[in-house]
């Protein structure tokens, strides 16, 4: 199956889905870990893509909500056609670190931040394009926090602050996750504030037992019950 992490910088996806891991691979399950960005480094063509999606502004890019939805689904498919493809056909659990919800979240925030119109109008097209890169995730997992906590968060792990116009579009992101979580049950919300990693990784189990087969060892599975 195929396990997605989402949420904001600072929101803890990668050490969620490291801590996902290793628990699957402590209960004997074949896993495939997939990290974001996972091409930059390993294939020319998503290495090529990726700098074509790249700009000064990690999250404003180019500024077209149609050209960074389009080049985030092109990333995404090469990544799906060299690695989680792949990795399914294995047998294993392909876990990924920003999935297709990414993509949505992004470009609805720049939706709701730039132009008029009803929310499900923009969700509608970009699921219909996202579509495009791939399956989704069986379930993707959404670590909420506020957006100012996360963004804190962020700040103190990469030792430069945010700008403004920065602080503004990761609450227009935040309130697009809100906006996919209330009608996509595949994206399920695990309030991380005021938990640290380890409590936020037993809220991620319990809410992936609700949604799919997730073996526990006898100390996770009475935490589970």
């Amino acid at each position: 199956m195929l396990i997605a992490f989402e949420g904001l910088p600072g929101a803890g996806k990668t050490t969620q889905s490291r801590l996902l891991a290793d628990h699957l691979t402590r209960q004997q399950v074949p896993v495939n870990y997939l990290p974001d960005n996972l091409t930059r480094t390993e294939d020319t063509l998503g290495s090529t893509l990726l700098g074509l999606f790249a700009s000064g502004d990690p999250f404003s890019r180019h500024g077209s909500v149609v050209t960074d939805t389009m080049l985030a689904t092109a990333i995404r498919t090469n990544t799906v056609a060299t690695h989680i493809a792949p990795a399914l056909a294995a047998g294993q659990t392909a876990i990924e670190d920003r999935g297709v919800h990414t993509i949505q979240s992004y470009s609805l925030a720049t939706l709701l931040q730039k132009h008029v119109g009803h929310p499900a109008d923009g969700t509608t097209w970009l699921r219909t394009v996202s579509a495009w890169s791939g399956p989704a995730a069986d379930v993707a997992v959404w670590l909420r926090l506020p957006a100012d906590e996360a963004i804190a968060r962020a700040v103190r792990r990469e030792g430069q602050a945010y700008t403004a116009e920065q602080h503004a579009f990761l609450r227009h992101a935040h309130d697009a996750y809100g906006h996919l979580a209330a009608d996509d049950p595949h994206l399920v919300t695990v309030d991380a504030l005021g938990l640290a990693p380890q409590q936020v990784h037993q809220a991620v189990l319990r809410a992936l037992a609700d949604h799919v087969p997730v073996p526990t060892s006898t100390e996770h599975r009475s935490l589970l019950q």
